[in-house]
């Protein structure tokens, strides 16, 4: 007859212990979970990207007229003024470029990249963007 002792059952040729079939099991539990999740955020992920780039076409000819509004702003103002406007339409249509030429991953890593470089700059245009969202709500 077999007796129960840690570590095994003595006199069977078992010798494993449940701590280590739960280990096992465990850890292909968790390698299962780890692949679902990657293939989840990949489909995921692509669906995003597909819907920025069906959207992009939109924003796109939204900057064109914001850079034509400049352009007509710029002509009629003299001085500073003028040479303000005339650096905020070359930077709006080489950031309109950008987006029309680039692919939605490379905007992205683009983005990353920016961040990781300048954060000052990027964390002062959200805390601008959450002053102006807060006025335009307001009203």
């Amino acid at each position: 007859m077999a007796t129960v002792t840690e570590g095994g059952i003595q006199g069977s040729s078992y010798t494993g212990t449940s701590q280590s079939i739960g280990a096992e099991q465990d850890t292909g539990f968790t390698a299962q979970g780890k692949e679902q999740v990657k293939r989840f955020t990949g489909v995921t992920r692509d669906r995003v990207y597909h819907q920025i780039d069906d959207r992009k076409g939109d924003l796109i000819k939204s900057l064109q007229g914001f850079v034509s509004t400049l352009e007509n702003a710029s002509q009629n103002a003299d001085g500073f003024s003028q040479q303000f406007l005339n650096g905020a339409v070359g930077y709006v249509r080489q950031f309109s470029d950008r987006i029309e030429n680039g692919t939605t991953e490379e905007l992205v890593r683009d983005a990353k990249q920016f961040i990781r470089e300048k954060p000052a700059p990027f964390f002062a245009g959200c805390v601008a963007l959450g002053f102006l969202a807060a006025r335009i709500l307001k009203e």
